[in-house]
């Protein structure tokens, strides 16, 4: 789909090792500080080969685990077992199994878990909120984000599309935008002009007085190819008149603001092509995992 570059977000590429580096690695160091003192100072064999487990505190999307093979082989911790990614887990799974030094797997604890907690909530919130649209309609993650892409590939590998992964990736025109512009006609013709290498060209409009201003401009000029309408806090009876106006131009439509897991069936509205949800992202809970030695 146009507003879905999933594909983009897997640990073998080098822009998505970047944002491993940016909220897994970096986020270890800072947790480690200068070293893990209970460690190094309580332990007395820290050096030993031990083995431990993850176990699931409660059912979800398990999502994470290409992360955490990225994140653990740095350190020297091998993988002996695990399930994979977008497997539903239940309470009392064990989803991976380690092998590695005791003080390596003690310092690395809390930032694969916090990790495997984070991507899996939103995954799972994503799953939740997907299976109540039509297979016509994407749910799609905003840039509403506490970790970025990592936030996205799991949103993704609940069953949903990762819209923008950056400022370069695509335009979105918003009411700040607009607003800074004296004549818009003007301003479209140059973003239709000049943008030819973006993924895709957004607008956002907010009242259907814009939905007709915008629909009466696109009439007049030549629109490329990816174009796409974002109607923003609209009401569902105000999307249906909005669908209608847009049909005479070709464009996608979006529905974005407010969008909950209680309204969001009222947007499955024919003539949207995506549903955007900062819910999944900024309000997911984690799920709740734990790491144990094992004997």
């Amino acid at each position: 789909m146009l507003l879905d570059a999933s594909r983009s977000l897997n640990p073998d590429s080098v822009f998505y090792k970047k944002e491993l580096i940016l909220y897994v690695w970096q986020v270890y160091l800072n947790d480690l500080g200068k070293g893990d003192v209970t460690t190094n100072i309580f332990v007395p064999r820290k050096r030993q080969i031990v083995e431990a487990e993850i176990i699931a505190k409660e059912g979800g999307l398990l999502t994470g685990i290409a992360e955490a093979e990225w994140f653990l082989k740095k350190l020297g911790i091998r993988i002996t077992h695990h399930k994979k990614d977008g497997m539903k887990v239940l309470k009392g799974d064990v989803i991976m199994k380690l092998k590695g030094r005791a003080d390596a797997i003690l310092s690395a604890e809390r930032t694969l878990l916090n990790l495997l907690q984070r991507m899996s909530g939103v995954a799972t919130a994503t799953s939740r909120l997907a299976s109540k649209l039509p297979r016509s309609i994407k749910l799609l993650a905003t840039r509403k984000t506490l970790w970025g892409d990592l936030d996205k590939r799991a949103v993704a590998i609940g069953g949903g599309g990762t819209h923008r992964l950056n400022l370069a990736d695509a335009i979105l025109i918003k009411e700040n935008h607009i607003a800074l512009t004296n004549n818009l006609e003007k301003s479209l013709k140059r973003v239709f002009k000049r943008a030819k290498k973006v993924r895709f060209i957004e607008i956002e409009l907010e009242n259907l007085k814009q939905v007709l201003e915008f629909t009466a401009i696109c009439k007049k000029i030549r629109l490329p190819k990816k174009l796409v309408v974002m109607l923003d806090n609209f009401k569902p009876s105000d999307v249906r008149k909005a669908v209608l106006i847009l049909r005479e131009i070709d464009v996608l439509v979006e529905v974005s603001g407010g969008i909950t897991e209680k309204n969001i069936k009222q947007y499955a509205i024919k003539g949207v092509s995506a549903v955007s949800s900062g819910a999944i992202t900024n309000k997911a809970a984690s799920l709740d995992f734990s790491l144990n030695l094992i004997p």
